[in-house]
């Protein structure tokens, strides 16, 4: 049975606008949006432990119910000053916490790579550097991809086989459009080779993770597990399951454009 791509869920938490897909500054929270005296509030759910609301004292609980000197009545209020933003300046923000409104200064920081402390999911830290492991393919390597897929899979898992003629297919149409693919096994060498050779020769690049890093990073406990990069580097989307082709296609489209 194919799966339908889900992207980006975190249950009962949205991932905060503060996290654009290139690097830049962030205040670090997740929350619930709710509203106050009648106008838009967030529910702050969680708090980065390196980020400037964690060194202004904001904890899980407060609400956030303001932002640059005014009520908070929209996210744009919040999304405008951070896409402009630079590390390091200070914005004013108000949380209600316990009754009481408090006023605070919360410095914008860089964001981390990994994020999935604060968030419980993959979504929205950025990809780990590949070694040298690559043992097809390496030549097809993009220096700057708009878009990667990267597929975690084995060769005695079925539903990986089913997907690999459909990462083939995408491959094909979007390859030469700035789409990277990348297979990612930590099966022996021996094996993988001889698949590649007898089974299915995948036309992408083919990544060997020795070590299980990878896998130990991203929490990867099935397979085939696909995530989606954008051209940062950072992941848009995790999903298990063979993939449906037009689904796929279509978000890896949102990226391409």
């Amino acid at each position: 049975m194919k799966l339908q791509l889900k992207f980006g869920m975190v249950p009962a938490i949205l991932l905060l606008a503060f996290m654009p897909a290139l690097a830049a500054p962030w205040l670090g929270l997740t929350f619930k949006k709710s509203t106050h005296e009648n106008h838009l509030a967030l529910n702050v759910m969680g708090v980065h432990p390196n980020s400037g609301c964690f060194t202004a004292g904001i904890v899980a609980g407060d609400k956030l119910i303001g932002f640059g000197g005014k009520p908070l009545t929209d996210m744009s209020q919040i999304t405008a000053v951070i896409s402009k933003g630079k590390v390091g300046q200070m914005v004013q923000v108000e949380v209600l916490r316990d009754g009481k409104k408090i006023p605070l200064k919360v410095k914008l920081t860089d964001r981390p790579d990994d994020i999935s402390s604060l968030t419980g999911s993959a979504v929205g830290s950025k990809m780990a550097e590949f070694k040298k492991n690559f043992y097809k393919n390496a030549e097809k390597r993009k220096e700057k991809p708009k878009a990667t897929l990267l597929d975690f899979w084995a060769t005695w898992c079925g539903p990986c086989r089913k997907t690999l003629p459909i990462l083939e297919s995408v491959y094909g149409k979007y390859g030469d459009k700035g789409l990277e693919i990348i297979g990612i096994s930590n099966e022996g060498t021996d094996v993988l080779n001889a698949f590649y050779e007898k089974q299915h020769r995948s036309p992408y690049p083919l990544y060997r993770d020795a070590d299980q890093g990878l896998w130990r990073r991203y929490g990867i406990n099935a397979v085939p597990t696909l995530m989606l990069l954008d051209g940062e580097g950072y992941i848009k989307g995790v999903w298990s399951g063979v993939p449906n082709q037009a689904a796929l296609e279509k978000r890896v489209l949102e990226l391409l454009q």
